[in-house]
């Protein structure tokens, strides 16, 4: 039982880690003026999105409000990575890990 434990709580750190990362990623994204308004506007609302505890559909409605973050956060978050140019992308994903590795020191 103890080893299940530790393989949990590992992955559950490796996939908060990545919320983190692709939530700072956006945050970063949101804020460079070398790029469009509309990405920007998208970036930063995916990323608020994803951080904010008030759902699209609450989530006390049976079924939908579960599927309405299953869905909808991955759906965001595919569509604003296909906007953002890839050079672009992979700058502001660099920065995002340089922060949160000197936060987690």
């Amino acid at each position: 039982m103890g080893i299940m434990k530790i393989i949990m709580k590992t992955l559950l750190k490796e996939r908060f880690y990545k919320v983190q990362l692709h939530t700072k990623t956006l945050f970063l994204v949101s804020k460079r003026s070398d790029l469009p308004f509309y990405i920007r506007l998208l970036s930063g609302f995916v990323a608020i999105y994803i951080l904010s505890p008030i759902d699209l559909i609450p989530g006390f409605v049976p079924i939908l409000g579960t599927i309405d973050d299953i869905i909808l956060i991955p759906l965001g978050l595919i569509l604003v990575i296909k906007l953002i140019p890839r050079p672009v992308m992979n700058e502001c994903r660099h920065m995002a890990e340089c922060e949160l590795s000197a936060k987690a020191t």
